[in-house]
């Protein structure tokens, strides 16, 4: 608001002199509000760090709370038998010898000179097994080897058509889309006598089987199981069996059912790793040097201290059966230190699991869903950590206030400055032009006074 004109009745940078004043009023009380907005910046960002640590924590949680009594499935030839177990499946070991593989049936038709020559027109209809018999129209448009392959795959009757060359001519062979013995081809020809020409070749009676469709036959622990497919989902509850490969007699594949330990041991881990990011993060931000008496941004700070002891509560909760096998976690193996950190003692948990792998599942399950409930009340919308934050925004609004107001405040005093050292430089200017003013007559009157005595 300084003026160019100001200063030049006395000649003195008054402008420069405002400016430093202005600045002298502004800069402890911008300095504190600075100080204020970059603490409680520092503790939202803070509070933030807690919610992803504790969003973290939920996640793994909500894993616990729900951990299946999971099961595995290993195969002693994984080549010629693949295996995968389901939670259904029960622990044991099974016999397995895999006489033969399914297979699709495939037809070939007589070799043609040229693929693209007209055969003639008229219908084909293809069926495959019991299915529904589909029929395609050969017209004009699609009567060449090629445009009846076309025609074929287009249909989607269960069957894909190909052209194989074989060095003496072209041939139209047919697959069942689906393996098995029941999956057979069948082709009719129908049309005017005239017209249908060598499109006749392609009934089923012209053509050869190239392969024969069957289905796969297995013998589990003595007992002979037949299946269209290659892949056993119902022969033995739970398991999942991929048949690769035939075995040789009387060297059947073992297959190995037993209980999923490491899902278990992979879980707790997992939640321990999240617990203790948390709870370092909590550490860092509650820091206090006794050296340097200095503290970190929430030091002593209720809602961090509420969240450390939520979660010591949850780690000794109880299961809620009595006659349960395990109370608590750390009849598991999960110890916590003096710093609140989690480390898992495998050999506990080894022997936990096989006293009663049901048991820990089930300690697993509930632990984790109250656990993960108490974290909740923190991270939801509305929760603890929102309100915490949300008061710190409305401090940050009030802080822009205060900062408007301070602009206004300082705008003021910058406005009376002005006013006050331009009445005083008007001031200053008119003396110094009466100081002038009797300079010039006291000379005058000098010089008359030399010039008397000189007569």
């Amino acid at each position: 608001m300084s003026i160019s004109s100001l200063g030049i009745g006395s000649g003195l940078d008054l402008n420069a002199l405002v400016d430093q004043l202005v600045a002298a009023e502004r800069k402890p009380q911008e300095q504190r509000l600075d100080r204020r907005e970059a603490d409680i910046q520092a503790r939202i960002s803070a509070f933030g760090s807690i919610r992803g640590g504790l969003s973290s924590l939920e996640t793994v949680l909500g894993k616990l709370g729900t951990l299946q009594q999971g099961r595995t499935g290993s195969s002693s030839d994984s080549s010629r038998l693949g295996v995968t177990a389901r939670s259904d499946a029960t622990p044991g070991t099974y016999s397995i010898q895999v006489n033969q593989l399914a297979s699709a049936q495939s037809l070939a038709s007589g070799r043609f000179g040229d693929a693209g020559a007209s055969l003639g027109t008229g219908t084909l209809t293809v069926q495959v097994g019991t299915g529904p018999a589909v029929a395609i129209e050969i017209d004009a448009e699609n009567n060449s080897l090629r445009g009846i392959r076309d025609a074929i795959n287009a249909a989607d009757a269960g069957v894909q058509a190909s052209i194989v060359n074989d060095g003496e001519g072209a041939r139209l062979v047919l697959s069942a889309a689906q393996t098995g013995a029941g999956q057979t081809i069948s082709m009719s020809v129908s049309g005017d006598a005239g017209e249908v020409g060598d499109l006749s070749l392609l009934s089923t009676g012209n053509l050869t089987e190239t392969v024969a469709g069957q289905d796969a036959e297995i013998v589990v622990n003595g007992l002979t199981v037949t299946n269209p497919r290659n892949t056993l989902d119902d022969t033995l509850e739970g398991l999942t069996l991929d048949l690769k490969g035939t075995t040789e007699p009387g060297a059947p594949i073992v297959v190995t059912v037993g209980k999923d330990r490491a899902a278990v041991r992979s879980a707790l881990n997992e939640f321990i790793q999240a617990h203790n990011g948390v709870v370092e993060t909590v550490a860092k931000l509650t820091r206090y040097n006794p050296e340097t008496q200095e503290g970190a941004v929430l030091v002593g700070d209720s809602t961090l201290r509420s969240i450390r002891s939520r979660l010591a509560e949850g780690l000794l909760r109880s299961g809620s059966n009595p006659d349960a096998t395990f109370s608590s976690l750390v009849n598991l193996g999960v110890n916590s230190d003096r710093n609140g950190k989690l480390t898992l003692d495998s050999a506990a948990l080894d022997r936990a699991l096989d006293q009663d792998f049901e048991g820990v599942v089930g300690l697993v399950n509930e632990v984790g869903s109250g656990l993960k409930d108490s974290v909740k009340g923190f991270t939801e919308a509305g929760g603890l950590l929102d309100a915490r934050t949300d008061g710190l925004r409305t401090r940050m609004r009030d802080i822009d206030r205060q900062r408007e107001a301070l602009d206004i405040r300082i705008e003021q005093i910058e406005a009376r400055l002005v006013r006050q050292f331009g009445a005083m430089d008007a001031l200053v200017g008119q003396l110094q032009n009466t100081s002038q003013f009797l300079d010039q007559q006291l000379g005058a009157l000098n010089r008359m006074l030399d010039q008397g005595r000189g007569r």
